[in-house]
């Protein structure tokens, strides 16, 4: 059995979360696929939008239909910073037997170095790189001694110019977020009015 591993913000989570996850599938033989939102994300200053409770459900709704994507509550039950290296010693010990992937974008591929207890970290999973820009990051991680002390695969996907950022904006321009995520996960954006919309 192999599982990967998907952390982020999540706010919200969006198709191209989804798509990553379902290449993610198909490319390493996977069973199922773990979102994790974070509750407090190192290396970064932004505070989320959504709440906790809110960015769990958008990505319950969202993945309901997929047998082999589940979330975990894990990090956002509990205090503090979400550091990877504690979250993946969790997983670990539940699934003892099974091999864990930790899917990261290209981005923090890039400052790998920089996140808590790495080495530690680095022996408990295989790394997928997801890569926009497949030559550029194959020429990061090839000048870098750092990354040849790791287990990594570079999974090229497909380009898509959406994120998180972007359908937060596009909400409060009073702009259409469809097709960027799933109806299920629009329909509790409005429900609850997140990040601005409106109803109408």
């Amino acid at each position: 059995m192999a599982i990967a591993l998907y952390g982020g913000s999540f706010d919200p989570i969006h198709i191209g979360h989804l798509i990553t996850a379902t290449n993610a599938v198909e490319n390493y033989n996977l069973d199922k696929v773990i979102f994790i939102p974070s509750h407090i994300t190192p290396l970064k200053d932004r505070n989320l939008e959504a709440s906790d409770v809110d960015r769990y459900e958008m990505i319950q709704r969202s993945v309901k239909n997929n047998p082999k994507f589940i979330v975990s509550d894990y990090e956002i039950n509990n205090d503090g910073v979400s550091y990877s290296y504690n979250t993946v010693k969790y997983f670990k010990d539940t699934y003892q037997d099974e091999k864990i992937y930790f899917i990261i974008g290209t981005d923090r591929a890039k400052d790998l170095k920089k996140w808590y207890n790495i080495e530690e970290l680095s022996k408990l999973v295989t790394f997928i790189f997801v890569a926009r820009d497949g030559e550029k990051l194959e020429d990061i991680v090839e000048k870098d001694d750092f990354y040849k002390g790791i287990d990594y695969e570079i999974m090229i996907s497909p380009i898509i110019e959406i994120s998180s950022s972007l359908i937060r904006n596009r909400i409060k321009q009073n702009k259409k977020i469809d097709y960027m995520v799933t109806d299920n996960c629009k329909s509790y954006i409005e429900e609850l009015s997140l990040y601005g919309i409106s109803r109408n």
